[in-house]
């Protein structure tokens, strides 16, 4: 089973219509079917819900549909292992989004895959270019 570091730029697209994929579309049935094992700093489930309040803020999501893309959200979440990241490893991810330019959260997510030896699954530009150099793979969606 495929095991891999969730980032939030990946959830983004099962909540916001306009960046789903076909790729996306089957990963989402592939951890409905916990047929992948999908991992995740805790701040993910916060980025998770921002996405949901910017997307209406922003005119993306219709308020009356939060509630069903919530649905969707919660349906995802009990399928993440989630990571509570304790104070030496906040410490560890401030190295790495000062050495990556990152900020602190997208860090986390580098930081985790790092620390597990698992691939990182974004569509994130900057953990794209910042993973090779922090030594994380990268999750081709297509392939799985």
């Amino acid at each position: 089973m495929t095991a891999f570091v969730l980032d939030a730029s990946i959830t983004a697209a099962w909540l916001l219509p306009d960046n789903a994929s076909e790729h996306t579309r089957r990963l989402y049935a592939l951890i409905r079917r916990d047929e992948v094992e999908p991992q995740a700093p805790n701040l993910w489930q916060w980025e998770c819900t921002n996405i949901l309040a910017n997307g209406v803020r922003l005119g993306r999501i219709p308020s009356g549909a939060v509630e069903g893309l919530w649905s969707i959200l919660e349906a995802i979440r009990h399928r993440v292992e989630l990571h509570e990241l304790a104070s030496a490893q906040h410490k560890a991810s401030l190295g790495v989004a000062i050495d990556s330019g990152l900020c602190a959260h997208a860090a986390a997510y580098l930081w985790l895959a790092r620390s597990l030896d698992l691939p990182l699954a974004t569509f994130d530009g900057g953990l794209i270019a910042a993973a090779p150099a922090c030594g994380v793979r990268l999750l081709d969606i297509s392939t799985i």
